[in-house]
């Protein structure tokens, strides 16, 4: 076979196995290598999982950014605390709905729009209700250009649009009293 049919089989072979790559891991397991806590929460790793409990309020932030990507957790809550998912964050000193997207958990919250799967104050409420509440649960987000969509255990909660598509952190918060665990954190960039 000549060099150059090998060179451009060698090349579409790596393209391709690029193209269907899996996604990467955002939490190895065992340590928060990788995240930069924000905040006065107390968050630790147990059993492969992350977890902030107590009455502390803050966030576990990525030090990576992303712009276009599928990510996929796993997520258990206690009814009391006030947890998210935010994405597309641009600020560390500020992690809040104003500077990213916060994908909420909280499915007793006192303002029912606001609740689980909703995109607080940009998607609410939500498109379906969810219960979540001591169970463990899969959050999907799919964020490609302007487009946000949010799934719930495989129900689609909130499409968004017109998002912001600049890269930015992602990060898990705990609010208020009560636990929250986190585990099988994947990221696929798009």
């Amino acid at each position: 076979m000549p060099r150059l049919m090998q060179f451009t089989l060698l090349v579409a072979g790596g393209l391709l196995l690029a193209a269907c790559a899996g996604p990467d891991s955002l939490f190895d397991g065992y340590t928060l290598q990788g995240w930069q806590v924000a905040g006065d929460a107390d968050w630790s790793v147990a059993e492969s999982e992350i977890e902030a409990g107590g009455s502390g309020d803050g966030f576990l932030a990525s030090e990576g950014r992303y712009g276009d990507f599928q990510l996929r957790l796993e997520f258990w809550v206690e009814a009391s605390v006030n947890s998210g998912i935010f994405v597309r964050c641009k600020d560390r000193a500020r992690i809040h709905p104003d500077t990213c997207y916060e994908l909420n958990i909280w499915d007793d919250h006192p303002q029912q729009e606001a609740r689980t799967g909703a995109i607080v104050f940009r998607f609410m409420p939500p498109l379906a209700k969810v219960d979540t509440v001591g169970n463990w649960n899969i959050y999907e987000v799919t964020a490609k250009g302007r487009l946000l969509e949010v799934r719930v255990n495989g129900v689609t909660t909130a499409v968004l649009e017109d998002a912001d598509p600049t890269p930015g952190f992602i990060a898990l918060q705990h609010w208020g009293q009560g636990r929250v665990k986190f585990r099988n954190i994947e990221l696929k960039p798009l």
